[in-house]
């Protein structure tokens, strides 16, 4: 499913292969299955170097194209994250 518009994919994720709704790349780190967020590198893998730019094609050798990306629920972990550590840190603020 592309990170962007949500099409599904329906051939091989190859690294030049577009997004046949909105011609976005699709063999990017947004589409991997190993992508996260609050991961080292916004990845679940060891990789060696950084992706700076997780919306274009690369040549990770861990990439492992994910068929459905739950925004909600990254959205809501992302929320849920956020407030804990605003949480934490109100409880050191002076007031």
């Amino acid at each position: 499913m592309c990170y962007y518009c949500g099409n599904p994919a329906t051939e091989k994720i190859t690294r030049s292969l577009l997004c046949q709704h909105c011609r976005r790349e699709l063999r990017v780190c947004l589409n991997c299955k190993s992508y996260k967020k609050d991961a080292h590198w916004d990845c679940e893998e060891s990789i060696s170097e950084q992706v700076t730019d997780k919306e274009r094609a690369n040549f990770c050798d861990f990439f492992v194209y994910a068929p459905k990306i739950d925004r909600e629920k990254q959205e809501k972990n992302q929320k849920a994250k956020t407030e804990a550590k605003d949480n934490f840190l109100k409880l050191f603020k002076d007031d």
